[in-house]
Parts: structure tokens; sequence; C-alpha cells
């Protein structure tokens, strides 16, 4: 038998950014599979995509980037329309198929629930060129776009009780797309600016107009709602009102009122740094919270049939709120040490201090064959720093010089890199390396100088530790007190004394 769920599509607009629209659709969309739905989130904001961002904890995000996403559908629906050909009526169906473009959320939701996703196209080096080329009206005019669209939306239908499509912002055609042809429900999202107020509510009324025998079901929703400003929140919710009259359509006086009191999501600082899902960053229950507020936009959206998320274990809840949470980029623990042979102590000694601080270091001495790159020993893609050992040996090597001058000499491999030079001689730098900072280590002390290093490349808690690790390689900035030397026979040779 062939399935048909028969199910809704829904689509998240907002004339301008930074309403939060795509955070509510992805706490709704979960919040519906939590509940025993089949859900597709799709990303349809083609220029800027970022609904996976919500979901990343549980998508693999290398298999999503070799995936095929809705561009790449429409385009190879576009590449077979060019070939000439005899076809069936619906050819188009099967290029216009979803579902086996989707990837599933790695999440076990109850009740039979699913979350899928479609991407807004295989993220590759070609994917700004292919939005960037397409023609919409040359689309819809000669290669039947809107017949294709029609079918991806049955198909979205027949697969699925809910698909949420996030819509790009402003007025262009992937906008008319996903809030007139796509849709039978729309949320207008706005904050309570007079331009995003004047620039959804137009919106919202030529649709009504101008499309009235689509039906769509048009929901206002003010968003990021800040009550800090009582006086000014309360006179955005009055002209809110006012610029959507008659919307939601269908409902009394009274139905409105309750509607707008109850649909408005509301500003958290929390959610203003990172893309997480509030399912998971707040505890259950709490009115106030953004998690409830999903919640009330959820009921609107299914009249009732949904009205809160299932209790989830607290201990997985805060697991995951971990996995969302951003940590301060870590420095490059990676060290390329470039030097000439005549600065072969202060290699062995900077080698010796940072090792014990838990970097990992390649000399390279840059006048020797560099026939095997020191790339080799590091990850691909990850960052590392390049520290030249600057004495007047290193400013009198051409091959040195160029190093640094070029900028290119140890990066053949495209990755990211730091340079930060170590003076060890009295010696004066010209630009590049005067224009950086630079670990002067004339006329330091031993300890001086390990601290000097150490504080520059931020493992200052290091320093302590390699204080009380035992004696490395012989510090080159300062003479030994006592030489550990004992001449067993001296003889003059007439101009120098000979120690044996």
């Amino acid at each position: 038998m062939t399935e048909n769920r028969n199910g809704t599509v829904v689509t998240f607009y907002s004339y301008k950014g930074g309403t939060g629209r795509t955070m509510a659709l992805a706490n709704c969309a979960w919040i519906l599979a939590a509940n025993g739905y089949r859900v597709l989130a799709v990303d349809w904001d083609l220029e800027a995509p970022g609904l996976h961002r919500f979901f990343h904890p549980f998508l693999d995000l290398a298999d999503l980037e070799a995936t095929p996403g809705l561009i790449n559908l429409i385009t190879d629906y576009q590449d077979e329309a060019r070939r000439p050909a005899d076809r069936d009526p619906d050819w188009h169906r099967e290029y216009a198929r979803v579902r086996p473009h989707a990837t599933s959320l790695n999440w076990n939701f109850p009740q039979g629930g699913s979350l899928d996703f479609l991407s807004a196209g295989r993220r590759n080096r070609d994917y700004p060129s292919i939005v960037g080329k397409m023609d919409w009206d040359d689309f819809h005019e000669r290669f039947g776009g809107g017949q294709f669209f029609d079918a991806m939306r049955d198909d979205m239908q027949r697969h699925y009780d809910y698909t949420l499509i996030d819509s790009r912002t402003g007025l262009s055609d992937i906008a008319d797309i996903c809030t007139v042809q796509m849709p039978e429900v729309l949320v207008v999202c706005f904050t309570l600016s007079d331009q995003s107020i004047d620039g959804a509510s137009a919106v919202a009324r030529d649709i009504e107009e101008r499309y009235h025998e689509r039906r769509i079901r048009i929901l206002p929703v003010p968003m990021r709602i800040d009550d800090g400003e009582k006086e000014k929140a309360d006179a955005g919710r009055a002209l809110a009102r006012e610029s959507f009259p008659g919307f939601p359509s269908g409902l009394n006086p009274e139905e409105l009122g309750n509607y707008w009191g109850t649909v408005e999501v509301p500003y958290r600082p929390f959610y203003a740094y990172e893309e997480i899902l509030a399912t998971f960053g707040d505890a259950p229950n709490v009115s106030s919270s953004m998690l409830s507020a999903c919640e009330r936009l959820t009921s609107v959206l299914t009249g009732g049939l949904v009205n809160s998320l299932p209790p989830i274990d607290e201990a997985d809840r805060l697991t995951h709120v971990a996995a969302y949470t951003r940590r301060r980029p870590m420095p490059p623990s990676n060290l390329v040490l470039t030097h000439v042979a005549e600065d072969q102590m202060w290699v062995d000694w900077l080698v010796h201090v940072l090792t014990v601080a838990g970097f990992h270091v390649v000399p390279v001495d840059v006048r020797a064959p560099q026939s095997g790159t020191p790339e080799v020993e590091f990850t691909t893609g990850i960052g590392y720093r390049v520290i030249p050992i600057v004495s007047q040996s290193y400013l009198n090597s051409e091959r040195a010089r160029s190093s640094w001058e070029t900028g290119s000499g140890l990066d053949a491999a495209g990755v990211r890199r730091h340079i930060l030079p170590v003076r060890v001689g009295d010696v004066r730098l010209s630009p590049p390396l005067s224009n950086r900072g630079v670990i002067d280590l004339v006329r330091l002390d031993e300890n001086e100088a390990a601290a000097a290093v150490l504080n520059a490349l931020d493992r200052s808690e290091a320093v302590a530790a390699f204080a009380s690790t035992p004696a490395g390689p012989r510090y080159p900035g300062s003479v030994p007190k006592i030489w550990n030397v004992r001449p067993r026979h001296a003889w003059f040779t007439g101009r120098t004394t000979v120690l044996e």
C-alpha cells in the first residue's frame, strides 16, 4: 500500500533577518517529532543556510556535506529537462522526491517520531556559484518549475506529517516559492521594530489579497520580545496587532486576544550566542522560558494537537547542553621552529621548554633541502604556529628571510598559521617581523626566558612545571658559572695554550 500521510507544509518566514525564525522552526520541529510525528525540516535559505547548526550534535556533518540537498534536486531536474527526450507526463516526480536526500537526526524519538533534515545543498566550493547562477524566472518558464515544486510539496505531504520550511528573508523569487506555492501554513516572524512590523504585515496582506484562493493560514508571530523596556514593548505589541488586521483569520475578538497573548517568543540572552535548541537549553515547566514559548507556538501550529515536549532525562538534557556549548578556541599546539644551523643550541633548548609545556614541535633548518615538508607531521587542516629563531645568522640567510617575507614557505597545505618570532641575538628587526609580536630573550636568564616564551604562547600555567622539571639542554643565553673541564696536560704552541 502506498504511504500517504496527508501531511502539513509550514513555512517560517521573516521580512528582516535576526528575528529568531530559524531557532523557532528548529524547536517546533523537535517538539513535533518528540510527540510521535514524522517531521521534515528544510533549509530553503539558499544564500545563508544555517538550520543545520541547531541540529549539529545529532548530525554527521561530514556525511551531510557530501549529501545532495535542495539546490541539487532542483539543478538535477533542470539538467534532465534540458535533455531532449520522450518522457512520461509524470517523469518530473522522480526528481522531486525529497526523502531519499534527507538525513535523519541521530536521536531516538518516542512513539515512532522522527526528524529528518534536508539541507540547502551539498556544501562544496561549487555551491555559491550554483546558487548565484540560478535563474528562477527561467526555471519556471522554460523548465516547468511550478510543476516541479508542486510535485515536491506532494512528496513532502505523502511521507511526513509536518514539513517545516526555513525561508529566505525579504522579497525574492525564492521567498515567493516558500510563502505562496509551498505552504498551507505561513508563520510570519517579526520583531517589534517599525521596519520589521511594516515589512512583515505588508507581505501578509499581499499574500492574503493576491492568493486568497490558496487558503494559506497566516500566523503573525512577534519574536525577540524584551520586557526590559515594558512601555516600549507594549507599544510595539499594540502596533503589531493594528498592523495585522484580521490575522489570523477566522478568530473572534476574544480568540484574537488570546492568540496575541500566547504566541509571542521572548528574547533570552542565553540563546543569542549559540545555536542551541531550547528543548535542551531550558528545564521543563518554566512558563517564561524559550521552551514554553515554542511549545505554545507548536500548539497554535497544530490546532492544539501538540502542547508540550515530553520529558527528557535530566542527565541527557544537560549532556547535550554541553555538546552545544561553544568553547574558547585553543591556540595551535603545533609549532614549527625555523632556524639556521648556527642557532642549534637555541633550538635544543626551545624544543625542551615547549615539549614540557605540551607542544608538538618540529624544528626546520631553513637552509636544508625541504624534501620532506613539516606539514606531514600535522593533521591536515589543524593550525600551527611558525616560530622563527632570529639571530644575526638568521637575518643574513636569504632563505631564512624569504621563509617569512613570502609568508608561504611552510604553508603548502594552505592551513592556518601564526608567526611569532623569538629574538635570541642583539639584532634589529625589520618588517614584517618587526610588525608582529616578538618574544625577546636577549639578556634574560633561563627562568625569565622560559616564562617569556610560554606566556607569549598562552601557556603561563606551564611556567611552574618547567621550573620543576629536571635540567635539559644548556640555556644558550648565559655563560655557565662553572666550566666542567679538568686539564691533564698543558703545553704551549707559541701562540695558544692547548688543554687536554
